[in-house]
């Protein structure tokens, strides 16, 4: 709501300058107007001096005629005069009735005279008028348009910036949250470890093993999401990539066939990739189980394929589903659509990926859902 208050205060600008604009068009408006005015009333005033000339001349016993061939030639607005006594018309010597003009009739006893005035000043200083309006609301209009855009652009800019500023106090107050749950756990796998370990000393059970192992697993866990604001430091070595995909693939075989998922593994090269292995076993098992899952409730056939390509020094792996679903914000962190759910492996699986200089997108395409894992093989 305040976002929203702030944006209608820096729209004031823009009203301003589209005010502006009115103002000015209205300006040049009246300009013109009492340019029109100002030429009747020149006219006007030539039509009251030929008059009086007319009258002064036959009052004195003078030709007005010539009189009025004299005045034409002196003046830069009559064009000519014609003269109309006794049912004849004369045409005033000197007269030029070419080009625009504009015709007066007036009387002057016993003479009706019709005055001829040059109208072309009167036109191109309307052009000039209209020329000059033109160029200042073109000016106007860029100027409105340079607004628009400079907030457009401050807009966004703030947009961009509240929302990382946004998610960043977010995750901040989440992580200050559950940095003390975090802190409990592994005070409480870190005597459960112990137990495993005394009691894989003292059986020989595969069971008591694997119970150490996922001891030990979720507490890598727990140590990656105590870290989540931190940056991630890789411990890099050359590792083959079709074992650690076979591996990961290893690990979810009795889920994957509980839940009736075919997973398909279409390796067929060996591809040394430098990487940090356990970082990256944490990306690769979250989209594989996230992938079991999103067909886990899909009627008919459940399919998940695994697909590597190499070019050049890029390595991308491909991890399909054919869910064909895809939810929103799937990366953002603490966003979920499973219940129980923290919304931290996608998060955290495009953090690592990134690390190591690659990228992590997700798409559908042709009914599968799709993820890219994009790595380089090696650090150039």
């Amino acid at each position: 709501m305040e976002y929203r208050k702030e944006k209608s205060y820096l729209l004031i600008p823009l009203f301003l300058t589209a005010l502006l604009m009115v103002f000015f068009s209205y300006n040049f408006y009246r300009l013109r107007l009492e340019w029109n005015s100002f030429f009747q009333i020149a006219v006007k005033n030539e039509a009251d001096r030929v008059k009086s000339l007319v009258a002064s001349t036959v009052g004195g016993g003078g030709d007005p005629i010539e009189s009025l061939s004299s005045y034409v030639e002196n003046s830069r607005l009559l064009k000519g005069i014609k003269v109309e006594f006794e049912g004849r018309e004369i045409v005033v010597p000197g007269s030029d009735f070419s080009g625009d003009f504009e015709k007066i009739e007036i009387s002057s006893q016993p003479f009706k005279l019709y005055l001829f005035f040059d109208t072309s000043y009167r036109k191109e200083i309307n052009r000039h008028i209209l020329f000059q309006f033109l160029v200042g609301l073109l000016i106007n209009i860029l100027l409105l348009l340079g607004i628009a855009f400079s907030l457009r652009l401050y807009f966004s800019q703030k947009l961009s910036f509240d929302k990382e500023k946004h998610e960043k106090e977010r995750l901040k107050s989440v992580s200050i949250a559950i940095s003390s749950i975090l802190h409990e756990v592994k005070n409480a796998l870190s005597r459960l470890n112990m137990l495993a370990y005394r009691v894989s000393k003292e059986s020989s059970s595969r069971y008591a093993r694997l119970m150490q192992s996922e001891v030990q697993k979720l507490g890598l866990f727990v140590e990656e999401a105590s870290k989540i604001n931190k940056p991630i430091v890789l411990n890099r070595e050359m590792v083959s990539l079709r074992k650690l995909l076979f591996d990961v693939v290893s690990e979810f075989s009795d889920v994957a066939q509980a839940e009736e998922v075919k997973i398909n593994l279409n390796v067929n090269a060996d591809i040394p990739v430098f990487i940090d292995k356990d970082k990256f076993l944490i990306v690769l098992r979250n989209l594989i189980k996230n992938a079991i899952e999103a067909v886990a409730e899909k009627e008919g056939d459940r399919m998940v394929e695994i697909a590597v390509e190499k070019d050049g020094n890029l390595v991308r792996v491909y991890i399909k589903d054919n869910g064909g679903y895809l939810p929103d914000e799937i990366f953002k962190p603490f966003k979920t659509t499973k219940e129980g759910g923290f919304g931290l492996g996608l998060y955290n699986s495009r953090r690592i990926v990134k690390a190591h200089g690659g990228r992590l997108e997700a798409y559908v395409k042709d009914g599968w859902t799709i993820m890219l894992i994009e790595i380089p093989q090696n650090i150039a």
